[in-house]
Protein backbone atom coordinates (compact mmCIF):
# COMPACT_ATOMS: atom_id res chain seq x y z
CA UNK A 1 0.00 0.00 0.00
CA UNK A 2 1.36 3.49 -1.01
CA UNK A 3 0.85 6.69 1.40
CA UNK A 4 0.33 9.87 0.00
CA UNK A 5 2.51 12.64 0.95
CA UNK A 6 0.84 15.59 1.28
CA UNK A 7 3.60 18.48 0.85
CA UNK A 8 4.36 20.55 4.10
CA UNK A 9 3.89 24.31 2.30
CA UNK A 10 0.03 22.81 1.48
CA UNK A 11 -0.86 21.88 5.40
CA UNK A 12 0.48 25.18 6.66
CA UNK A 13 -1.97 26.77 4.27
CA UNK A 14 -5.17 25.08 5.31
CA UNK A 15 -4.07 25.62 9.19
CA UNK A 16 -3.93 29.88 8.42
CA UNK A 17 -5.86 31.85 10.63
CA UNK A 18 -8.36 34.50 10.47
CA UNK A 19 -7.10 37.80 9.67
CA UNK A 20 -7.70 41.01 11.80
CA UNK A 21 -10.22 41.93 9.02
CA UNK A 22 -12.04 39.06 9.25
CA UNK A 23 -11.98 39.34 13.00
CA UNK A 24 -12.82 42.66 13.08
CA UNK A 25 -16.08 41.90 11.11
CA UNK A 26 -17.29 39.21 13.47
CA UNK A 27 -17.19 41.40 16.07
CA UNK A 28 -19.21 43.57 14.55
CA UNK A 29 -22.03 42.06 13.44
CA UNK A 30 -22.11 40.42 17.11
CA UNK A 31 -22.36 43.61 18.43
CA UNK A 32 -25.08 44.65 15.58
CA UNK A 33 -27.23 41.27 16.50
CA UNK A 34 -26.71 42.61 20.10
CA UNK A 35 -28.01 45.90 20.23
CA UNK A 36 -30.87 44.24 17.95
CA UNK A 37 -32.00 42.09 20.91
CA UNK A 38 -30.76 44.31 23.89
CA UNK A 39 -34.18 46.49 23.03
CA UNK A 40 -36.76 43.60 22.72
CA UNK A 41 -35.30 42.37 26.04
CA UNK A 42 -35.80 45.19 27.55
CA UNK A 43 -39.24 45.48 26.44
CA UNK A 44 -40.12 41.93 27.10
CA UNK A 45 -39.03 42.65 31.11
CA UNK A 46 -41.07 45.74 31.20
CA UNK A 47 -44.17 44.19 29.85
CA UNK A 48 -43.32 41.59 32.45
CA UNK A 49 -43.10 44.31 35.34
CA UNK A 50 -46.28 45.82 33.96
CA UNK A 51 -48.21 42.55 34.32
CA UNK A 52 -47.00 42.26 37.58
CA UNK A 53 -47.45 46.25 38.46
CA UNK A 54 -51.72 45.07 37.60
CA UNK A 55 -51.77 42.33 39.56
CA UNK A 56 -50.84 44.38 42.52
CA UNK A 57 -53.67 46.57 41.87
CA UNK A 58 -55.84 44.02 41.40
CA UNK A 59 -55.12 42.76 44.59
CA UNK A 60 -55.78 46.15 45.84
CA UNK A 61 -59.38 46.22 44.27
CA UNK A 62 -59.92 43.17 45.90
CA UNK A 63 -58.69 43.85 49.10
CA UNK A 64 -60.54 47.04 49.21
CA UNK A 65 -63.96 45.59 48.57
CA UNK A 66 -63.38 42.86 51.45
CA UNK A 67 -62.97 45.80 53.70
CA UNK A 68 -66.18 47.08 52.02
CA UNK A 69 -68.18 43.58 52.47
CA UNK A 70 -67.19 43.90 56.66
CA UNK A 71 -67.95 47.57 56.99
CA UNK A 72 -69.92 48.43 54.38
CA UNK A 73 -67.85 51.54 53.32
CA UNK A 74 -64.37 51.57 51.45
CA UNK A 75 -61.94 52.56 53.91
CA UNK A 76 -60.99 55.96 54.49
CA UNK A 77 -58.26 57.74 52.53
CA UNK A 78 -56.81 58.81 56.19
CA UNK A 79 -58.34 59.07 59.92
CA UNK A 80 -58.04 61.81 61.68
CA UNK A 81 -59.49 63.26 65.12
CA UNK A 82 -60.72 66.70 64.04
CA UNK A 83 -60.78 68.14 67.57
CA UNK A 84 -56.86 67.67 67.42
CA UNK A 85 -54.34 69.27 65.80
CA UNK A 86 -51.09 67.09 65.81
CA UNK A 87 -48.24 68.15 63.96
CA UNK A 88 -46.13 66.68 61.30
CA UNK A 89 -43.01 64.31 62.02
CA UNK A 90 -39.80 67.24 61.53
CA UNK A 91 -38.59 66.21 58.24
CA UNK A 92 -35.06 64.45 57.71
CA UNK A 93 -32.93 64.05 55.38
CA UNK A 94 -33.14 61.26 52.78
CA UNK A 95 -30.15 58.46 53.60
CA UNK A 96 -30.28 58.86 49.28
CA UNK A 97 -31.83 61.25 46.65
CA UNK A 98 -34.80 59.95 45.67
CA UNK A 99 -34.67 61.37 41.67
CA UNK A 100 -38.02 61.14 39.82
CA UNK A 101 -38.42 61.72 36.10
CA UNK A 102 -41.38 64.46 35.90
CA UNK A 103 -44.03 65.52 33.39
CA UNK A 104 -42.45 67.99 30.56
CA UNK A 105 -38.55 66.10 30.60
CA UNK A 106 -38.19 67.79 34.31
CA UNK A 107 -36.47 65.85 36.54
CA UNK A 108 -37.15 66.37 40.25
CA UNK A 109 -34.82 65.34 43.11
CA UNK A 110 -35.67 65.04 46.61
CA UNK A 111 -33.33 65.37 49.56
CA UNK A 112 -36.09 65.58 52.23
CA UNK A 113 -39.13 64.26 53.50
CA UNK A 114 -42.27 65.38 55.81
CA UNK A 115 -43.77 62.59 57.52
CA UNK A 116 -47.33 62.99 58.56
CA UNK A 117 -48.69 61.82 61.94
CA UNK A 118 -51.91 59.74 60.96
CA UNK A 119 -52.77 56.35 59.11
CA UNK A 120 -54.23 55.76 55.64
CA UNK A 121 -55.78 53.69 54.15
CA UNK A 122 -52.56 51.58 53.17
CA UNK A 123 -52.82 50.72 56.66
CA UNK A 124 -56.17 50.33 56.63
CA UNK A 125 -56.32 47.80 54.34
CA UNK A 126 -53.32 45.66 55.43
CA UNK A 127 -55.38 42.34 56.86
CA UNK A 128 -57.05 42.39 53.54
CA UNK A 129 -53.92 42.22 51.64
CA UNK A 130 -53.24 39.30 54.00
CA UNK A 131 -50.70 40.91 55.75
CA UNK A 132 -51.94 39.85 58.84
CA UNK A 133 -48.19 40.03 60.90
CA UNK A 134 -48.34 43.86 60.57
CA UNK A 135 -50.41 44.69 63.37
CA UNK A 136 -50.54 48.05 64.30
CA UNK A 137 -52.37 49.60 66.95
CA UNK A 138 -54.08 52.73 65.68
CA UNK A 139 -55.04 53.38 69.66
CA UNK A 140 -51.92 54.84 69.38
CA UNK A 141 -49.60 57.03 68.00
CA UNK A 142 -47.46 56.60 64.66
CA UNK A 143 -44.20 57.03 66.42
CA UNK A 144 -45.37 54.06 69.01
CA UNK A 145 -42.20 52.09 69.31
CA UNK A 146 -44.33 48.70 67.90
CA UNK A 147 -46.19 51.00 65.74
CA UNK A 148 -43.14 52.33 64.18
CA UNK A 149 -41.76 49.20 63.49
CA UNK A 150 -44.65 48.08 62.13
CA UNK A 151 -44.58 50.34 59.36
CA UNK A 152 -40.74 49.71 58.52
CA UNK A 153 -42.05 46.39 56.96
CA UNK A 154 -42.02 46.43 53.51
CA UNK A 155 -45.27 45.19 51.48
CA UNK A 156 -44.16 44.25 48.29
CA UNK A 157 -47.80 44.42 46.04
CA UNK A 158 -47.68 48.37 47.91
CA UNK A 159 -45.05 48.86 45.13
CA UNK A 160 -44.81 48.58 41.34
CA UNK A 161 -42.06 46.45 40.26
CA UNK A 162 -40.76 48.88 37.30
CA UNK A 163 -40.41 52.02 40.26
CA UNK A 164 -37.23 52.92 40.69
CA UNK A 165 -36.69 53.85 44.12
CA UNK A 166 -33.34 53.70 46.11
CA UNK A 167 -32.28 50.80 48.02
CA UNK A 168 -31.47 52.66 51.44
CA UNK A 169 -34.80 53.65 52.67
CA UNK A 170 -36.02 56.82 54.79
CA UNK A 171 -36.29 55.75 58.02
CA UNK A 172 -35.98 52.29 56.83
CA UNK A 173 -39.75 52.79 56.20
CA UNK A 174 -41.65 50.54 53.11
CA UNK A 175 -42.32 52.26 49.86
CA UNK A 176 -45.91 52.93 48.51
CA UNK A 177 -46.64 53.36 44.58
CA UNK A 178 -49.98 53.61 44.85
CA UNK A 179 -52.68 56.19 45.87
CA UNK A 180 -56.14 56.66 45.79
CA UNK A 181 -58.84 59.00 43.79
CA UNK A 182 -59.46 61.81 46.09
CA UNK A 183 -61.57 63.13 42.53
CA UNK A 184 -61.53 65.89 40.93
CA UNK A 185 -62.57 69.89 41.58
CA UNK A 186 -61.22 73.62 40.14
CA UNK A 187 -58.60 75.35 42.03
CA UNK A 188 -60.97 77.83 41.38
CA UNK A 189 -64.50 78.81 42.15
CA UNK A 190 -65.71 79.68 38.42
CA UNK A 191 -68.54 81.68 39.96
CA UNK A 192 -66.82 83.41 42.48
CA UNK A 193 -62.90 83.62 41.21
CA UNK A 194 -61.95 82.37 44.90
CA UNK A 195 -59.94 79.20 45.78
CA UNK A 196 -62.91 76.43 45.79
CA UNK A 197 -62.78 74.07 48.84
CA UNK A 198 -62.30 70.77 48.50
CA UNK A 199 -65.20 68.64 47.51
CA UNK A 200 -63.69 65.16 47.96
CA UNK A 201 -66.03 63.63 45.36
CA UNK A 202 -63.53 60.82 44.70
CA UNK A 203 -63.11 57.57 46.67
CA UNK A 204 -60.45 58.99 49.29
CA UNK A 205 -60.26 61.82 51.49
CA UNK A 206 -59.98 62.52 55.52
CA UNK A 207 -62.19 60.19 57.22
CA UNK A 208 -64.52 59.41 54.02
CA UNK A 209 -66.78 56.62 54.16
CA UNK A 210 -67.76 56.58 50.98
CA UNK A 211 -70.29 53.10 49.75
CA UNK A 212 -70.49 51.79 46.08
CA UNK A 213 -74.08 53.44 46.34
CA UNK A 214 -72.15 56.57 46.58
CA UNK A 215 -70.37 56.37 43.08
CA UNK A 216 -73.72 57.50 40.97
CA UNK A 217 -71.50 57.51 38.18
CA UNK A 218 -70.77 54.09 37.60
CA UNK A 219 -68.23 52.07 39.51
CA UNK A 220 -66.76 51.25 35.62
CA UNK A 221 -66.05 54.83 34.93
CA UNK A 222 -64.52 55.70 38.09
CA UNK A 223 -61.31 55.58 39.23
CA UNK A 224 -60.34 53.74 42.66
CA UNK A 225 -56.58 53.76 42.75
CA UNK A 226 -54.30 54.54 40.69
CA UNK A 227 -50.05 54.29 39.94
CA UNK A 228 -47.80 57.71 40.63
CA UNK A 229 -44.10 58.31 40.48
CA UNK A 230 -43.47 58.27 43.82
CA UNK A 231 -46.36 57.25 46.73
CA UNK A 232 -43.89 57.81 49.50
CA UNK A 233 -43.91 55.81 52.62
CA UNK A 234 -47.08 53.61 53.17
CA UNK A 235 -47.26 54.79 56.92
CA UNK A 236 -47.59 57.98 55.75
CA UNK A 237 -50.98 59.55 55.52
CA UNK A 238 -49.42 62.45 52.89
CA UNK A 239 -48.95 58.95 50.62
CA UNK A 240 -52.63 58.29 50.41
CA UNK A 241 -53.77 59.97 47.84
CA UNK A 242 -54.05 61.62 44.21
CA UNK A 243 -56.38 64.18 42.17
CA UNK A 244 -56.69 65.52 38.74
CA UNK A 245 -55.65 69.45 39.10
CA UNK A 246 -56.07 71.90 36.67
CA UNK A 247 -53.39 74.77 37.82
CA UNK A 248 -50.28 72.32 37.42
CA UNK A 249 -47.48 72.25 36.16
CA UNK A 250 -47.27 76.29 36.42
CA UNK A 251 -46.89 78.33 33.41
CA UNK A 252 -45.45 78.80 30.81
CA UNK A 253 -44.73 74.76 31.37
CA UNK A 254 -46.89 73.23 28.99
CA UNK A 255 -49.96 71.93 30.96
CA UNK A 256 -49.62 68.00 32.03
CA UNK A 257 -52.39 65.45 33.66
CA UNK A 258 -49.74 63.04 35.16
CA UNK A 259 -45.75 62.81 36.45
CA UNK A 260 -46.55 66.15 38.66
CA UNK A 261 -45.21 67.10 41.68
CA UNK A 262 -46.20 70.18 44.28
CA UNK A 263 -45.44 71.00 47.70
CA UNK A 264 -47.17 72.79 50.42
CA UNK A 265 -46.02 74.16 53.88
CA UNK A 266 -46.23 71.54 56.96
CA UNK A 267 -48.01 72.35 60.54
CA UNK A 268 -44.57 72.11 61.81
CA UNK A 269 -42.55 74.49 60.23
CA UNK A 270 -43.80 76.28 56.89
CA UNK A 271 -40.03 76.03 56.18
CA UNK A 272 -40.62 71.85 56.03
CA UNK A 273 -42.41 70.96 53.27
CA UNK A 274 -44.76 67.98 52.28
CA UNK A 275 -44.51 66.36 48.77
CA UNK A 276 -47.44 65.84 47.00
CA UNK A 277 -47.57 63.73 44.16
CA UNK A 278 -50.30 63.52 40.88
CA UNK A 279 -50.82 59.71 38.98
CA UNK A 280 -48.57 58.81 37.27
CA UNK A 281 -46.05 56.04 36.17
CA UNK A 282 -42.71 54.64 35.52
CA UNK A 283 -44.28 52.98 32.56
CA UNK A 284 -43.71 55.08 30.19
CA UNK A 285 -46.71 57.02 27.96
CA UNK A 286 -49.39 54.65 30.21
CA UNK A 287 -50.43 53.90 33.66
CA UNK A 288 -52.22 51.47 35.29
CA UNK A 289 -55.45 52.12 37.14
CA UNK A 290 -58.46 49.91 39.22
CA UNK A 291 -61.89 51.05 39.04
CA UNK A 292 -64.28 51.01 41.83
CA UNK A 293 -65.68 47.21 40.37
CA UNK A 294 -62.41 45.91 41.10
CA UNK A 295 -61.49 45.97 37.21
CA UNK A 296 -58.16 46.74 36.25
CA UNK A 297 -56.75 48.82 33.18
CA UNK A 298 -54.01 50.70 31.57
CA UNK A 299 -54.78 54.80 30.93
CA UNK A 300 -52.39 56.33 28.25
CA UNK A 301 -50.74 59.46 29.62
CA UNK A 302 -52.48 61.47 26.75
CA UNK A 303 -55.85 60.80 27.67
CA UNK A 304 -58.30 63.56 26.71
CA UNK A 305 -58.28 66.27 30.15
CA UNK A 306 -62.28 65.77 30.06
CA UNK A 307 -62.32 62.41 30.32
CA UNK A 308 -59.73 62.09 32.61
CA UNK A 309 -61.71 64.51 35.17
CA UNK A 310 -64.71 62.73 34.70
CA UNK A 311 -62.68 59.48 35.75
CA UNK A 312 -61.85 60.95 39.20
CA UNK A 313 -65.27 61.95 39.91
CA UNK A 314 -67.89 59.32 41.29
CA UNK A 315 -70.88 61.76 41.74
CA UNK A 316 -70.50 64.22 38.65
CA UNK A 317 -72.73 62.81 36.36
CA UNK A 318 -70.65 63.47 33.45
CA UNK A 319 -71.24 61.26 30.06
CA UNK A 320 -67.96 60.12 29.03
CA UNK A 321 -68.22 60.08 25.08
CA UNK A 322 -64.52 59.67 24.26
CA UNK A 323 -62.21 56.43 24.59
CA UNK A 324 -59.60 55.54 27.15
Amino acid sequence: MHTRMIPARLCQRNRRGFTLVELLVVIAIIALLVSMLLPAVQRAREAARRSSCLNNMKQLGLAAHNYHDVHQTFSSGWIEDPSLTILDYKHKDLPEVVTLPLANQEILHIGDWTLGPYFGWHALLLPQMDQGTIQINFSLPKNDPNNWKMIQVPVEPYVCPSASYPSRRYQDLGYSSYRGNMGWWPSTDPATGLPNDPKNNGIFHKNSQVNIRDVTDGTTQTLLFGETLFGGYWGDHYACCARARDDQPKPPAPFANFDLNWKVDSNYDPRCKVNYFSFGSFHGDSLNVTMVDGSVRTLAKNIDTTVYRSLCTRNGREAITGSY
